[in-house]
């Protein structure tokens, strides 16, 4: 009796018995994709909605100095989030902002200044302006020259 050699599990040709399953998953993973395209139409409305949560944050922070570092963690929470959900959605230079961002807002014991809080409304401004414009991609030469020039203030001014 002649058989077959074993197909290696790796290998993109499913047996007759595994059609059926194959199947069932490549519709499964349609049906996510086609969810993840859905929630990306209304990505730049939620960013927007967590910019204007930044903002209330920032403002916080400059008027309330004695509790500025509760303040600042909320808007880390918020650059946080950006740059967690900016790429998945088509926004590669908005999680790019927010990691700068959180860079920026990350360290609990820094004293952090007007000069800092400047900074961080700078990114804001960029996010938002990314978002209203609706820059998908990495927004060419201008996106990475502003990416590198925010990127650069932030390291002059952390420690």
């Amino acid at each position: 009796m002649v058989t077959s050699p074993p197909t290696p599990a790796n290998s993109n040709k499913p047996d007759a018995e595994e059609t059926g399953e194959t199947g069932a998953m490549s519709a499964t993973l349609a049906r996510a994709e086609a969810a993840v395209a859905d929630l990306a139409k209304d990505y730049a409305a939620w960013a927007l909605a967590d910019v204007a949560k930044g903002r209330t944050a920032l403002a916080a922070a400059t008027d309330d100095a004695s509790h500025r570092g509760q303040h600042v963690e909320a808007l880390f929470r918020v650059a946080h989030d950006l740059k967690g959900q900016g790429a998945s959605f088509g926004y590669p230079l908005i999680t790019k902002l927010g990691h700068s961002l959180c860079a920026l807002t990350r360290d609990r014991a820094l004293e952090y200044q007007a000069r800092h809080l400047d900074l961080a409304g700078s990114h804001l401004d960029a996010i938002e302006l990314v978002l209203t414009k609706g820059i998908k991609g990495e927004g060419g030469k201008v996106g990475a020259e502003l990416v590198a020039k925010l990127e650069l203030r932030v390291k002059e001014l952390l420690p």
